[in-house]
């Protein structure tokens, strides 16, 4: 369990670090929008008009962090739980938001950003980038600011749900098969060793835990 803790805390630290990164250089290229341009108005529709700051910050780049954390919520689901009607529910409506929020986020910073990179149809610099050197404007856009903001929400949303809905469950789980005696909830079925799991260990870790029990017995 110690290495699963310390997958689970190196991966939240490294979406953290990528989603403090990301917001950064996000702001960096985005800065007409938080400066001379921040009261713009800008029309995420032909009904819904709203200041660009506010455009930027929250159709922008928050969009495609919600949609990286939906995505990790709903793969770590997919791959771990049982599948149940609930369930495929629920994960059916975790990649929709998913889909969604990324879509909204992209399109939106590529249309905010490009109206200020495009004017008079001028291709705008490439960007200095230590150990790596010159890189073309909009791969920079993408690769060392989408990419990465995408990702956090990913890595953060991923471990959070990974520790909460299947790490808590399965680590309450074998500290109650430690603690008691096997002895009354064992019986032999087939050959096979089966255990009754009393209301403490949930149903959606029994697989994980009889799995566990057999691979030290």
């Amino acid at each position: 369990m110690r290495g699963r803790q310390i997958a689970l805390a190196a991966t939240l630290i490294l979406g953290i670090i990528l989603l403090c990164y990301s917001l950064y250089i996000g702001a960096m290229i985005g800065e007409n929008w938080f400066g001379a341009n921040a009261h713009d108005q800008w029309h995420m529709n032909n009904y819904f008009v709203i200041e660009g700051q506010y455009a930027y910050a929250i159709f922008g780049l928050a969009t495609m962090i919600i949609g990286g954390l939906a995505t990790g919520i709903a793969m770590t689901a997919f791959l771990e739980y049982k599948r149940t009607r609930k369930i495929m529910i629920i994960l059916s409506a975790a990649f929709i938001v998913a889909i969604a929020m990324t879509g909204l986020g992209f399109n939106t910073l590529d249309f905010m950003l490009g109206g200020f990179y495009w004017t008079n149809q001028t291709y705008p610099p490439p960007v200095q980038v230590a150990l790596i050197g010159s890189v073309d404007v909009w791969n920079f856009y993408f690769f060392f600011c989408v990419v990465p903001l995408w990702t956090s929400g990913f890595l953060i949303g991923s471990a959070s749900a990974y520790f909460n809905f299947i790490y808590k469950p399965l680590h309450a789980a074998e500290e109650y098969i430690t603690k008691r005696n096997l002895g009354a909830m064992l019986h032999p079925t087939g050959g096979q060793k089966v255990y009754l799991a009393e209301s403490k260990v949930v149903w959606r870790t029994s697989g994980l835990v009889q799995r566990k029990f057999d691979n030290i017995n």
